[in-house]
């Protein structure tokens, strides 16, 4: 059976790309657009510095950021170092032009992007800070961590048949593996983060994505977690900010929004597939959240 943070990550469609693993010799600088992606270095020998609108923070090895919502940022081999456009390096290293050989200080950094373009209608990717600072130890090891993100170079620059479902696979399992240590870290109170911390929650949380897109009722639910319907229900809305009614309904739709991303079914097919009477139902519950028609959202991201 699968928990509720592995079904929602399998409902955004995340992917990923590795820009290089290479060793930098001081003096050395970055300068980090705003992409639009979630930018991310792992520190694998030496030390860097990240600054961003929050300050600066120091990576030493097997230590990971990630900028969840992209976000521009310097990384460098010291504070206030000039830096040149990331895009710029990344371009030299792909064509095999030598970088930041000055000589001085190594490190050695392995750094890519991911993307998770649909995942902005569940609670997770909205409570997810600017920066994330992980231990690789935390999450599944530095060695294995850095051996998955050189399969995926690899895989990206080999471009053999299957590499896109290797590569994406790759990508979601090294995500897991950062958020469930962010998960481990995380000291807020509220959120969908703080409901998977909380064990009686979490194991409501999971008993509704197994059952999505089907809605258990409370006293099932209130069940699973070993609660009373009412401390449930209200231990859910404090955590979560919602009833476990509203976080089915909103599960169902995301759900519903895969399938008119994936499957050549029709509006009305999907709708009642996920719960809905009629083609009318589904499309006013659908453009109450995505701000959308079913039809136009599939027209605009269907195999995005």
């Amino acid at each position: 059976m699968e928990d509720a943070l592995s079904d929602t990550l399998g409902l955004v469609d995340i992917d990923a790309a590795v820009y290089f693993m290479k060793e930098f010799q001081a003096p050395w600088g970055m300068e980090v657009k705003d992409t639009g992606f979630a930018q991310f270095h792992l520190v694998v020998t030496g030390q860097a510095v990240i600054e961003d609108e929050a300050g600066e923070a120091w990576l030493s090895p097997g230590e990971l950021v990630v900028y969840p919502r992209s976000g521009a940022h310097h990384i460098a081999d010291q504070p206030g170092r000039a830096g040149e456009p990331g895009q710029i390096v990344v371009g030299r290293i792909l064509k095999g032009q030598p970088v930041f050989q000055g000589g001085g200080q190594r490190c050695t950094l392995i750094c890519g992007h991911f993307d998770y373009s649909h995942g902005d209608h569940h609670p997770l990717f909205g409570e997810l800070p600017d920066r994330l600072l992980v231990s690789a130890d935390q999450a599944l090891g530095v060695e294995p961590l850095m051996t998955l993100l050189q399969i995926m170079i690899r895989e990206s620059k080999a471009a053999q048949p299957g590499f896109g479902v290797i590569v994406t696979r790759l990508a979601e399992a090294v995500f897991a593996a950062i958020l469930r240590s962010h998960l481990q870290q995380e000291t807020k109170e509220k959120g969908f983060l703080a409901g998977l911390r909380e064990p009686r929650l979490r194991r409501c949380l999971d008993y509704i994505h197994q059952c999505s897109p089907a809605s258990p009722s409370l006293e099932d639910l209130a069940r699973h977690a070993g609660m009373s319907r009412s401390a449930l229900a209200l231990a859910f809305k404090t955590r979560l900010g919602q009833g476990p009614g509203e976080y089915a309904a909103r599960l169902r739709l995301m759900r519903a929004a895969k399938a008119l991303r994936d499957q050549a079914a029709s509006v009305e097919g999907v709708g009642l597939a996920h719960g809905y009477q009629s083609a009318a139902a589904f499309s006013r519950a659908f453009r109450a959240l995505y701000g959308q028609s079913p039809s136009d959202y599939r027209s605009q991201r269907a195999g995005s």
